[in-house]
C-alpha cells in the first residue's frame, strides 16, 4: 500500500482511490491463497503418489 500511495503520487492521482483498491484487494488476497493452497496440497499428494508413501485405504 505504501508503494502504491508513492505511485500515485507521482502520476498527480487521488490517494483515495487506496480505499478502493483496498476494499477489492482483500477479497482478491483471499483467492490468491486458496489457489495456492489448494496447489501446494496437489503437488504434495502427487509427489506422495510417486513415492509410494501415499495410504489410499
Amino acid at each position: 500500500m505504501i508503494m502504491l500511495a508513492m505511485v500515485l503520487t507521482s502520476v498527480n492521482m487521488p490517494l483515495e482511490g487506496i480505499a478502493l483498491i483496498a476494499g477489492i484487494d482483500r477479497v482478491l488476497d483471499m483467492m490468491r491463497t486458496s489457489v495456492n493452497v489448494v496447489g501446494d496440497a496437489s503437488a504434495a499428494v502427487v509427489v506422495a503418489g510417486s513415492e509410494k508413501v501415499l495410504d489410499t485405504k
